[in-house]
């Protein structure tokens, strides 16, 4: 696809690096003459220098026969302007990334009024990570799909946990839950399980099922750890502003930490319900006297990559149950596994994997199938994708069972009418199913793809 991307900073670096590996056309919009030839160096696309809210620059980068124009600048106004410009320009599609709360989330205005395809707050998006660990504690990830079903869950298995050492065959029935165990992580190794695979204290496992079965599940697994009920957050950012009010509704109690009077002000008038203390939470003794060790979950979130990092450790140290760190930096993600193997979280890597998804979904589209979600798993070579099943697909109106499925391909669960089906071998999909489907094999563009030819 040829995508114009408006941006080249951390973000829009990120972005287009994504995209290029997957084969896309990609034209960069930099006013930053140094920023854009870092991006040029870097990766192979091509750039024009200029402010993206010119119609002649637009129509020099390729806008008029783009088919997905993404504004990824630092200012929102300049994303918005830019993305209506580009439409009228002849972009089939645009996506703008926004950071000011008063930019609320979930409004169908930016489609219907200006014509943008696509609003991902990367602030909201972190957050709303967040608060589902957190009140699924056990977990290092959840992921949901479209309809809210199934959750997908991954976590660390602990020593003498009962559901080791028994073949994977016999675990739904010893259990008694209707879960799917989709992929095992052992020492950097990842694998799609069958039913003679086992599992190992260490091993980090990702399991999908219905909300209220993976809870009965970590019950009987004994894994369970309930809903935390007192947060602190240190530093006062966005990402704390919109985690508070998710937090807020499940009746959470949430202690914000920010050293800036000014910010601290208008947390307290904004944030009513939260606990807000203008303090240097760098300073251990800071967060000892507001109850650290009596706090069940930590989440560093100053703009210091080192702060957190060094933070969250001090706060594991002082025996908080549930450590999450914010990273800015993707590859420090990846080497915090170790560090912290609750949650580290990279607010670059979810954007990305979130617009990666929308523009595989237009990519891919067909009468066969198209995809409605997807998320990397381990090693960022395992992917979770939902896709939509459609009318020409040879997968339908068939028994599981009498399919040949590609190696390294299961079909994790099957959603129809909101609810999730543990998929077996007499389960037929039909048009309109939602099916989830982890893989290794990479392009996949349809369900026909799952298939041996």
């Amino acid at each position: 696809m040829n995508i114009v991307i408006a941006g080249a900073g951390i973000m829009g670096k990120a972005i287009a690096g994504r995209l290029c590996r997957n084969g896309h056309d990609i034209s960069i919009i930099e006013k930053d003459s140094g920023e854009l030839n870092m991006a040029l160096n870097a990766m192979d696309v091509t750039g024009i220098c200029g402010n993206c809210v010119s119609p002649e620059i637009l129509e020099d980068a390729g806008c008029a026969h783009a088919e997905v124009f993404i504004a990824a600048t630092g200012s929102d106004e300049t994303n918005l302007i830019s993305c209506v410009l580009a439409k009228k320009t002849g972009a089939e599609h645009t996506i703008a990334l926004l950071r000011d709360p008063d930019f609320r989330p979930g409004t169908n205005l930016w489609r219907d009024t200006l014509g943008i395809s696509l609003v991902i707050q990367p602030d909201y998006v972190t957050a709303e990570e967040i608060s589902r660990v957190l009140q699924f504690p056990a977990a290092t990830r959840v992921e949901v799909f479209t309809e809210g079903e199934p959750e997908l869950v991954t976590f660390r298995i602990p020593e003498n946990s009962p559901i080791c050492n028994i073949p994977l065959r016999d675990l739904r029935k010893n259990i008694r839950q209707d879960i799917l165990i989709c992929c095992i992580d052992r020492s950097g190794e990842y694998n799609i399980p069958d039913g003679n695979d086992i599992i190992l204290p260490g091993d980090q496992v990702t399991v999908t099922g219905a909300p209220l079965t993976l809870r009965r599940f970590f019950i009987s697994a004994g894994l369970y750890k309930k809903p935390v009920s007192n947060v602190i957050l240190l530093g006062g950012s966005r990402i704390s502003v919109y985690l508070q009010e998710l937090l807020e509704t499940t009746g959470t109690n949430v202690k914000i930490i920010e050293r800036d009077s000014e910010r601290a002000v208008y947390l307290s008038e904004r944030l009513r319900k939260a606990d807000i203390i203008c303090a240097d939470g760098a300073n251990v003794s800071v967060l000892q006297e507001n109850g650290l060790n009596n706090a069940d979950a930590f989440v560093a979130l100053t703009g210091s990559d080192e702060n957190n990092i060094i933070l969250g450790m001090y706060a594991q140290k002082s025996g908080v149950k549930k450590v999450i760190t914010k990273v800015k930096n993707d590859r420090f993600a990846e080497l915090l596994q170790d560090v912290f193997p609750d949650s580290s979280l990279s607010p670059l890597h979810l954007v990305t994997q979130r617009v990666e998804a929308y523009i595989q979904g237009l990519s891919y589209a067909s009468d066969k199938s198209t995809i409605e979600s997807m998320y990397y798993l381990g090693d960022g070579n395992t992917t979770a994708t939902e896709y939509i099943a459609g009318t020409g697909s040879s997968i339908l109106g068939k028994p599981l069972s009498e399919l040949k499925f590609k190696e390294d391909v299961l079909l994790a669960s099957v959603i129809r009418g909101g609810k999730s089906i543990l998929p077996g071998g007499q389960t037929v999909l039909a048009p309109g199913d939602r099916a989830v489907v982890i893989t290794r094999n990479a392009g996949i563009k349809d369900l026909d793809g799952l298939l041996e030819v």
